[in-house]
């Protein structure tokens, strides 16, 4: 029996080396946008000034390629077992923690390859489509676009969730003008579980699907630039890029595996520094261990601001996967 081209599609997706694949439409969503503009008037969204800018871009597809008709959607598992002992880090051995996702090379970069591969694919068994892939970077929301896939949930802690790998997944998709069969929406199963929003050190997660990215460890470590609140910095602990709390006591993370593209031994080498050689990295220093990867982006000024942060807090116990669980 011939396949049809959404199952051809998949294959091809998957052969390439995506974890997860589904098919979405463009079209305008009306309650996804207007969630977003709230989220912006609020002021949410913090120094993040571009996403104000293209807000407009985000909500139509086909600014970024007309004529657009559907969106291949994919994701890819990052996860490393690196995350239970960062988890379990307390700051005793001098050291802070890097969230999971920069163990191993800057994932857009892995995410570039990858689609570019993937458009390369379909090139050869669709010869006269259009496509544009999207990953992080462009004015579309990889997450809105994954939901419509069928490919996770929202969770309430604002992270995609999929059965078969959790919340510890990169996302993008390859938009195209082929006119393509959109695959149904999963259910969200969070049903009255708070252990994200009870977790959360600084309470950005205290409306359930709402992030407060002006509270939220990741933006401070990452996005924010200059000082930080002094009520919020007490709380960050010894996260020093990126936060996982909300991910690490999702009960449905417990189906976590190791990711088959996405390696550790990647990895810059300012995740095995101490929280004394990060305080005082130089500019030059910073650059060169940072090479393809994604902790760049919190800048050198960041990076020695959030080690002695760390270096102030004193040392605390994390919980453990079996209490987390």
């Amino acid at each position: 029996m011939e396949l049809r081209r959404e199952e051809i599609i998949k294959e091809i997706a998957r052969d390439v080396g995506f974890s997860l694949v589904g098919i979405a439409s463009v079209e305008r969503d009306a309650h996804a946008n207007a969630a977003f503009a709230r989220w912006l008037d609020a002021g949410m969204h913090g120094e993040m000034a571009y996403l104000e800018r293209h807000r407009a871009l985000r909500e139509d597809a086909s600014s970024l390629l007309p004529g657009a008709r559907s969106a291949v959607c994919v994701a890819l598992n990052y996860y490393q077992d690196v995350e239970k002992s960062q988890r379990s880090m307390d700051g005793t051995d001098g050291r802070g923690r890097f969230s999971v996702y920069v163990h191993g090379e800057d994932y857009h970069a892995v995410m570039t390859r990858l689609l570019a591969e993937l458009e390369r694919r379909l090139h050869l068994v669709f010869p006269d489509i259009a496509t544009r892939a999207c990953c992080d970077i462009q004015p579309i929301s990889d997450r809105a676009m994954a939901l419509r896939a069928g490919i996770a949930w929202l969770g309430k802690n604002t992270n995609v969730i999929s059965p078969e790998f959790g919340s510890w997944i990169f996302l993008g998709e390859v938009l195209t003008n082929l006119e393509l069969r959109q695959d149904e929406p999963l259910e969200t199963l969070c049903g009255k579980c708070t252990r994200c929003i009870d977790a959360c050190p600084t309470g950005a997660l205290d409306t359930p699907f709402v992030l407060d990215a002006r509270k939220c460890i990741s933006y401070l470590t990452i996005e924010k630039r200059g000082d930080i609140d002094p009520a919020l910095a007490s709380k960050i602990g010894i996260d020093v890029y990126g936060c996982d709390t909300c991910q690490s006591v999702c009960p449905f993370n417990r189906v976590a595996s190791e990711s088959l593209v996405f390696f550790r031994g990647d990895k810059s080498p300012l995740v095995d520094m101490t929280l004394q050689e990060l305080a005082t990295i130089s500019d030059e220093d910073f650059r060169e261990k940072t090479k393809g990867s994604a902790i760049r982006r919190a800048k050198a000024d960041g990076m020695r601001r959030n080690a002695r942060l760390a270096r102030s807090q004193p040392a605390t116990s994390v919980t453990d996967s079996s209490s987390a669980w």
